[in-house]
């Protein structure tokens, strides 16, 4: 067993670490990131940065840990796990620096190596339950 991460856990590592540029480069331009609790849909390129900014402007200290990962053709899944500090508002209340975290799954089709669609699949309650207690 290695210690080196699959190239596309890496670099997702790296894109959720704040690196737009390489996020992108992972993706297809005519791309769809869907975050299924959420209901959201986004398209392209221009989709995938709105994702990004919208993360980063509430927790600017988002953080994406990637715990397993399986690829199978041009099928992908990732479990994960984001932190950060809450700050804006959550179901009518507003937050300034609410610790967060909150485990999910992507599954991800694959068009020559690169992502097609990534639907995102998390457990709503967890993060309305934090940013509610605090």
């Amino acid at each position: 067993m290695t210690d080196t991460p699959h190239p596309l856990i890496a670099g997702l590592t790296r894109g959720w670490a704040g690196d737009l540029e390489t996020l992108l480069s992972l993706y297809t331009e005519d791309c769809r990131f869907e975050d299924k609790p959420f209901g959201l849909v986004h398209h392209g390129h221009a989709g995938v940065k709105e994702v990004f900014e919208f993360t980063f402007s509430m927790m600017p200290d988002f953080k994406v840990t990637y715990h397993r990962h399986t690829e199978i053709g041009d099928t992908a899944a990732a479990e994960w796990t984001f932190t950060g500090s809450f700050h804006g508002e959550f179901e009518g209340r507003r937050h300034a620096g609410t610790p967060v975290s909150m485990d999910g799954v992507s599954f991800m089709t694959l068009r020559d190596g690169k992502i097609l669609t990534n639907c995102d699949y998390h457990n709503l309650g967890t993060l309305s339950a934090q940013l509610s207690a605090a």
